[in-house]
């Protein structure tokens, strides 16, 4: 077995045609696609410009350049004007990190991972609280890396000469066992939701709608009760503090894919919410309105608890519901998710 590249700092005796060829293969299927990426095609005076605008690192094995990221400070704005727009390039409490790159045979072991972790440490060192890049918004595959990585999407940029938007994602450096253990969660409820609509999705209309003798009847009945609990009521409590009231077996929506593509987005919406919170306030009470009108007040973190649980609470229903109707259904255990994460296909 070959020995785990080795990551170090840039040297002066690195060579940087090997490192702008490294850049090139390793964004050549994104350029492939048509996204102008300016590390698919940039000179070697571009690189080493870049490698120079903040720390560099570098990923060998055996003697050859096998990866490489950069990480800075905030941009200074009479040098870089561009980043007057992009509010996490200029913050003087984030670092944020580019022209990352990981040779395409050398992909896929967690490399990649090192890389940043090697940036995110160079910045808790010197007392950055968070960590942001950009990246291409077509771009699913780097962008679920990044997410997978904490990282979440905050805003979007058009830069100029670009064929695509682009994204900007951060993470929070700060330890905080609460919000790691929230931003865990999240994810897996968001997981669990896309896990569960691989085999949903394989259902015949007649057996979706059909009354099951779950507690909300059918399939998209319960699935319909989630949209309603986690997203109408619980987000808008936390992200709006507002109260709606509405019954619990309301069909908000009754179209299938549009009640699909809803409940994953609103999966999603939890993520960017949890890294802006201050800490204070995840220790803090939320104050809201029972769907009856009467007033109530729960720790914030664990009502936010309560949200990701009764989702589980209900997969489990609709993946009872599956098995009954002789169909195979989703495993959605959290160690599952972690492992697929360590090790994405």
């Amino acid at each position: 077995m070959a020995q785990p590249a080795d990551i170090r700092l840039l040297a002066a005796r690195d060579s940087m045609e090997a490192l702008t060829a490294l850049l090139h293969a390793a964004y050549a299927p994104l350029a492939a696609r048509g996204l102008n990426f300016s590390a698919a095609t940039q000179s070697q005076q571009t690189t080493q410009r870049r490698a120079a605008e903040g720390q560099c690192f570098i990923a060998e094995q055996q003697g050859r350049i096998v990866g490489t990221i950069t990480v800075c400070g905030p941009y200074d704005l009479s040098l870089a004007p561009w980043a007057a727009g992009v509010p996490a390039f200029r913050d003087r409490d984030t670092a944020h990190f580019h022209q990352f790159a990981v040779d395409p045979a050398h992909q896929r072991r967690g490399l990649g991972r090192r890389l940043v972790a090697a940036c995110e440490r160079w910045a808790r060192e010197r007392g950055y609280k968070r960590m942001a890049l950009d990246t291409a918004e077509p771009a699913a595959e780097l962008r679920a890396l990044y997410r997978r990585l904490g990282y979440v999407e905050v805003s979007q940029v058009q830069w100029e000469g670009k064929a695509y938007r682009s994204v900007i994602m951060e993470k929070p450096l700060d330890q905080s066992p609460l919000r790691a253990q929230l931003r865990l969660l999240a994810r897996y409820n968001l997981w669990a939701t896309q896990a569960l609509y691989g085999h949903v999705d394989a259902l015949p209309e007649a057996d979706y709608r059909r009354d099951l003798g779950l507690f909300f009847k059918s399939v998209h009945g319960t699935l319909n009760h989630l949209l309603l609990a986690e997203h109408e009521l619980w987000y808008r409590r936390f992200a709006e503090g507002s109260s709606p009231q509405m019954a619990l077996d309301a069909q908000i929506e009754p179209d299938r894919s549009a009640l699909r593509e809803r409940l994953v987005d609103g999966a999603l919406a939890w993520l960017p919410l949890i890294e802006v919170w201050p800490e204070a306030r995840l220790l803090g009470k939320l104050d809201y309105r029972r769907v009856n009108g009467q007033p109530a007040s729960l720790p914030f973190a664990a009502a936010l608890l309560h949200v990701f649980n009764h989702g589980t609470h209900h997969r489990g229903q609709i993946t009872a519901a599956l098995t009954a109707l002789g169909r195979p259904c989703p495993e959605l255990d959290l160690a599952l998710m972690l492992v697929q994460e360590e090790s994405p296909p």
